[in-house]
């Protein structure tokens, strides 16, 4: 397993990967476009203003099997930067292993060399919220709230 930036060869492995995602988490109903997911993580990829990251985790033949995006913000009342994870997921069959770790580890090295002041983290695929719990919380990371959400119009 190799954690590396993303290229551009990986997004349709990576889109690919989108239907095992959105399968599992709460967010089917909303539908899946390959085409939309494919020119976003194409500009995320050829993003150079250094505000973003799009690392993944690879096998030995160097096919990603998770992903993790983030960017740096500030909070509306103050210039201090932050680093905002954006979507963080590791495909169901290599869960368990070192992925998850080291991704989390590219991030907050990645964000750190940017001066932030804070990582925010939100979960809101509601996808092993537990699992997910105490994991953040081994790699550092404070609860200090929660997400909440209404389907305004679920179709499911």
């Amino acid at each position: 397993m190799t954690i590396r930036f993303a290229r551009l060869e990986d997004i349709p492995p990576l889109v690919e990967l989108g239907h095992t995602y959105l399968a599992e988490g709460r967010l089917k109903t909303l539908g899946y476009d390959p085409d939309k997911l494919a020119t976003n993580l194409k500009g995320l990829i050829e993003d150079k203003s250094g505000t973003r990251c799009f690392f993944v985790a690879d096998d030995k033949n160097q096919k990603p099997y998770a992903a993790l995006l983030g960017h740096i913000d500030s909070y509306f009342f103050s210039d201090a930067p932050i680093a905002q994870l954006i979507f963080f997921w590791v495909h169901p069959d290599h869960r368990g292993g070192r992925a998850a770790i080291k991704l989390m580890t590219a991030f907050k090295k990645w964000a750190e060399n940017r001066k932030v002041q804070e990582i925010s983290i939100s979960v809101t695929s509601a996808i092993r919220i537990d699992k997910a719990d105490t994991f953040f919380k081994k790699l550092g990371f404070q609860l200090t709230g929660g997400n909440y959400s209404y389907m305004v119009n679920n179709r499911g």
